[in-house]
């Protein structure tokens, strides 16, 4: 059985095209994922987009359409760019994508289920950490 390998980039902000930095990520990682594949691994190898915050916000706004209209838009080039430099990833993940929502809401609810109580009864990280990703997707209410 192949050892696994799994290699990932940081996930490209949408508020933007990308640039040098971005584009150099990209082709540095990808020359690991295709040289751990010529050494015998088995590589999966993931990229993508973040497409979340008040840049794309602000963007989306000046250009008179909803958020989600200027990421995919943006996505949708930042991928034709890594294909034209013919990157060899294994998944394409965007942080709107229905998928990477359900397994962020699932790892933050196994989170907060596994933080122990302190001394005041109060759940140590859970109660603030759950503040911050309640603001992020207000369907992640305590049972």
């Amino acid at each position: 059985m192949k050892e696994k390998f799994f290699i990932t980039t940081a996930i490209t902000y949408t508020s933007k095209l990308p640039h040098i930095g971005n584009i150099y990520e990209i082709i540095l990682t990808d020359s690991i994922a295709r040289y751990k594949k010529k050494r015998g691994y088995d590589v999966f190898f993931l990229t993508g987009t973040d497409e979340h915050g008040q840049k794309i916000q602000a963007e989306a706004e000046a250009r008179g359409v909803s958020p989600q209209e200027y990421v995919d838009e943006i996505a949708g080039g930042i991928r034709k760019l890594w294909d034209l430099y013919e990157c060899e990833y294994d998944r394409f993940i965007r942080t709107t994508d229905e998928r990477h929502m359900e397994t962020v809401k699932k790892i933050y609810t196994r989170l907060y289920e596994q933080v122990t109580d302190d001394d005041t009864g109060d759940k140590m990280l859970g109660a603030k950490h759950m503040r911050v990703a309640r603001m992020a997707m207000p369907s992640l209410e305590r049972e």
